[in-house]
């Protein structure tokens, strides 16, 4: 529906993926009949929320899974995907790309349709943890973290940026979730990074 009402009103239309366990399902139904058809993916450009600075090949890449179970299955412009880039670069350097990348095609007036985000059991949304700098991150869009709960860098949305998205989608599965999502509802979690994300439009919690 989001993806038809910008396409119809600016001619196309644009989202941000995120990784994990759940969007893998989510991505695998839409390259299947009927989203495959529905939707006009000559007409969509596809960033990423956050990635791990890791090579394009390997299992921890985000992209390499968005490719793997949707990107390769639909007719979507190889030009339209805007993957991070993580060759030959520092993650510092790598962030300061995407970025510039970004806001070729992402304006404040021009913001993202559609932010994909998942919860992690710490409360954490795209690579944003508790107790991480990124919270005060004020003026960057996009910036690197060494993140110690998982031992590797990552480069990743900032929260004033996400919150610049028209809407904002968590995808949320299993029941080990279930704690934490009631901690992000109650006052007790409202300074978690979950619970901080705010869309200009529409969130929606898909549980």
């Amino acid at each position: 529906t989001e993806s038809n009402k910008a396409i119809a009103q600016k001619g196309y239309f644009t989202i941000a993926l995120s990784g994990g366990n759940t969007p893998a399902i989510l991505f695998k139904l839409l390259a299947e009949a009927p989203y495959k058809k529905n939707i006009k993916w000559k007409k969509v450009w596809i960033a990423f929320g956050d990635e791990r600075f890791v090579p394009a090949t390997s299992n921890e890449s985000n992209y390499k899974m968005a490719l793997e179970t949707l990107l390769q299955h639909v007719p979507i412009a190889e030009n339209n995907i805007l993957a991070v880039p993580v060759t030959n670069l520092t993650p510092a350097k790598a962030a300061k790309a995407y970025e510039q990348q970004i806001r070729k095609h992402i304006s404040v007036k021009n913001p993202f349709d559609l932010v994909l985000l998942g919860v992690g059991e710490d409360g954490h949304t795209a690579s944003i943890f508790p107790h991480s700098s990124l919270l005060t991150e004020k003026k960057r869009w996009i910036k690197e973290i060494w993140v110690t709960e998982k031992n590797m860098h990552r480069i990743s949305f900032t929260l004033p940026f996400i919150n610049q998205s028209k809407n904002i989608a968590f995808l949320v599965s299993g029941s080990s979730k279930a704690a934490i999502v009631k901690k992000i509802f109650s006052r007790q979690g409202a300074s978690l990074p979950a619970a901080r994300v705010k869309a200009q439009k529409t969130s929606y919690w898909f549980l």
